[in-house]
């Protein structure tokens, strides 16, 4: 039994290869460019001829075109950056994904709970509003001196400005706070425990760990906590500001994450099971944006690209293990 060992930034480039070779404006500089990139490197030419099918499979919208790898990926192969994913199309049609408990404007101790599919957002009574990621739910409390709503899984948060009372959401006893800004706080598991991730959309948050370290995360920054240590990174937002996370949206895009917890944020999104079998599949790092309407699509997908086996178990059931 043998599994294929996959270079992550050789598959990401060559992601970005096979898009471009879909334009009708490719060039004999762009060839002579690949010619080079491939030279010598039949994993490479594997790696191409695997996107390349990926591209033709209609259940798969791989994301070469995000700004983040356009920039600095383009800029190393010497080209100019292109506009939309080619042939991008996000799912229809998938009904409302939030219920708030009680009916009317969230005030004081509703609950909000997440339902698989794209969300609507759910308007809370200061102005705020909430947009849950499946298998996730928030409590909220919007007292007379401060707003806070206490999250289990993911959500996004646009809130509405109020200097007079800060809007702060928690989780595994990080605080995030926030006077009128939108960004996304998500509870993950990891093989090390539990993190919280928070990504800001517009304006700034104050992350406060459950040890008491305070970080200020501005618009385009992402923060990582974990065992009370806050580690922040800067990104580069493929949309503007008007944008709202990938998930809201239909689709789930992954920049070299792990295959662990790629099926976990497929299996909030849609309610499929997915057990791993192997020591190495778990670790097996997935880039791409794929539509999760139809998520046996998308496994099939991931596990190609690995040589990885896809089984399924029953209706919504499934097992990813080594070739």
């Amino acid at each position: 039994m043998s599994t294929r060992s996959v270079n992550p930034r050789d598959d990401r480039d060559a992601a970005l290869w096979a898009d471009m070779r879909r334009d009708a404006g490719w060039s004999e500089v762009q060839q002579t460019a690949l010619d080079q990139w491939l030279d010598g490197r039949p994993d490479r030419a594997d790696l191409l001829r695997r996107h390349e099918a990926l591209l033709e499979d209609a259940a798969v919208i791989w994301a070469t075109q995000r700004v983040a790898h356009t920039r600095s990926s383009r800029r190393s192969l010497g080209l100019r950056p292109r506009g939309a994913i080619a042939g991008a199309a996000l799912a229809a049609g998938i009904g409302a994904a939030v219920v708030l408990i009680g009916g009317g404007l969230s005030s004081r101790g509703d609950l909000i709970v997440g339902r698989r599919g794209a969300p609507e957002p759910i308007a809370l009574a200061d102005g705020s509003a909430v947009r849950l990621n499946g298998q996730s739910e928030v409590r909220v409390d919007l007292g007379e001196h401060e707003r806070v709503l206490r999250l289990k899984g993911e959500g996004f948060f646009e809130v509405a400005p109020d200097r007079s009372r800060p809007f702060s959401v928690e989780v595994d006893g990080v605080r995030v706070t926030a006077v009128g800004t939108r960004f996304n706080v998500d509870q993950r598991r990891t093989p090390e425990g539990r993190m919280v991730e928070v990504v800001v959309f517009e304006g700034s948050v104050r992350v406060v760990s459950n040890r008491g370290m305070t970080m200020k995360i501005l618009a385009g920054e992402r923060a990582l906590v974990s065992g009370g240590v806050i580690e922040r990174t800067t990104l580069i937002r493929p949309e503007p500001e008007t944008d709202v996370p990938s998930w809201a949206k239909g689709w789930l895009e992954f920049d070299e994450a792990t295959l662990a917890s790629v099926v976990e944020d497929l299996e909030r999104a849609t309610g499929v099971q997915v057990t791993l079998s192997g020591p190495t599949v778990g670790r097996a790092l997935i880039s791409g944006r794929f539509a999760y309407d139809r998520p046996e699509d998308a496994l099939a997908a991931m596990v190609r690209i690995h040589g990885f086996k896809l089984t399924r178990q029953q209706a919504d059931q499934f097992e990813i293990s080594e070739g």
